[in-house]
């Protein structure tokens, strides 16, 4: 979905304008800049992910993580080689901005159900996203449907060791903030509704009762947000391979 203004869109904007909103354009153009200036502003304020490209990532690893620039395409390469194996050629690294949490921060960054009014009283942990670059993938992890949460932790293991990944990564499923933030971020940038066919991925989220918060069911209505149990599997949850490095912290030393 590109969001890049043409300049026939400006013309057809314009035709848009009444003649007095097309004069007071012509009488103070230094306002109407500022307004957009603010505006602008409040956009950049509101976004707490944007996908890199694999080298803005290497360079990211190197300068905020201290990694050599050997050290960090050795982290990258696999992830977009996972990402190749599952049809999928997009942006695998994803810079998470501190602060976003589901309550307040998920309605206002793409179409959510109900604008998740529904879940506002909901007795849960909703931890905000750390700074960090958060390596994603937008496809499930093969096979992680039918699966209790034991089963999902440990073929989560397997598939860790089988795509050759960073043995530091794949070791969660990510809050259920960062779930919304990621999948929102990626519909923002394409369109796409994931997970795909309507399923709902898990997160490490548990509520009060001991249920799991997961996310899905991204239909016209918008990305959802329901619990699951979790000690049996079922064909409607599955899970993302997820890996994460903290911006702010060194690069672990060898042996570590």
């Amino acid at each position: 979905m590109n969001t890049k203004v043409s300049a026939d869109c400006l013309v057809e904007w314009w035709r848009s304008l009444t003649d007095p909103q097309k004069d007071a354009f012509a009488d103070d153009p230094a306002k109407v800049s500022a307004l957009l200036l603010e505006r602008v502003k409040k956009i950049a304020a509101s976004i707490f992910v944007n996908p890199l490209s694999d080298q803005e990532a290497i360079a990211l690893l190197v300068q905020g993580k201290k990694y050599s620039p050997e050290q960090a395409e050795v982290i990258v390469k696999p992830w977009r080689k996972y990402a190749a194996s599952l049809g999928y050629a997009g942006p695998v690294v994803w810079k998470v901005r501190q602060g976003f949490t589901l309550k307040t921060h998920a309605p206002l960054a793409g179409p959510c159900y109900k604008d998740l009014a529904y879940l506002q009283s909901w007795n849960f942990p909703d931890k905000p996203t750390e700074d960090s670059l958060v390596f994603w993938v937008p496809r499930f992890a093969e096979q992680s449907t039918n699966k209790s949460i034991g089963q999902m932790e440990a073929h989560r293991a397997t598939l860790l060791k089988a795509h050759n990944l960073p043995t530091s990564h794949c070791d969660r499923f990510g809050s259920i903030g960062l779930q919304f933030a990621l999948i929102l971020a990626h519909h923002k940038r394409t369109g796409e509704r994931v997970p795909l066919n309507y399923l709902y991925a898990a997160s490490d989220t548990l509520d009060a009762g001991g249920r799991r918060l997961i996310a899905g069911l991204f239909d016209q209505g918008g990305l959802s947000c329901s619990s699951w149990r979790g000690s049996r599997g079922s064909d409607g949850v599955g899970f993302f391979l997820l890996g994460v490095e903290k911006l702010g912290q060194p690069a672990p030393k060898a042996g570590e």
